[in-house]
């Protein structure tokens, strides 16, 4: 009898152990961060934001050519600024025509699972660091964000931690 109660026991744990990891498993979702299609969006979203940029196109058309590399957000912010008469306008979002990343080892990444964002960033060589945001938008990266900053983002420093 004493037998059986041990081997009862064990399973009983066996099972629990089986059973949580399990839901641990199941209750997060995966992301899976690909470097090439990820530099790739930010190469394509770059070029296309400099080829309208200045240009007084409808702002149906703008939309169009930039949807598919800018998140909602970003590209409001853009439209807003390209849509004034101004001479400067559209000269905030994206400041150059390339992105200023040399997309090797020195460009590093730093995904935020509680925002879901991900942190494209590198230290120019004028000692600011670039750092371009993404997101997730219907399966695809898109871009969110971009800063300059001498020093780096708390939240970019925050993941590094842990």
């Amino acid at each position: 009898m004493r037998k059986y109660g041990i081997w009862l026991v064990l399973f009983v744990c066996v099972a629990f152990l089986v059973g949580y990891s399990v839901t641990t498993v199941l209750g997060k979702e995966e992301v899976k961060i690909d470097r090439k299609e990820v530099f790739t969006t930010i190469q394509k979203g770059y070029e296309t934001q400099f080829s309208i940029r200045g240009k007084h196109l409808p702002m149906n058309k703008m939309i169009e050519t930039l949807s598919p590399y800018f998140t909602e957000n970003f590209l409001q912010v853009f439209t807003d600024e390209n849509s004034r008469s101004d001479k400067q306008s559209g000269e905030y979002l994206l400041p150059a025509k390339e992105a200023p990343f040399s997309f090797n080892s020195e460009t590093k990444m730093s995904y935020d699972e509680e925002h879901k964002i991900l942190y494209v960033y590198e230290r120019a060589k004028s000692g600011q660091y670039q750092i371009v945001t993404l997101q997730r938008d219907q399966g695809k990266w898109k871009l969110a964000g971009y800063h300059e900053s001498q020093e780096l983002l708390t939240e970019i420093k925050r993941l590094q931690q842990l």
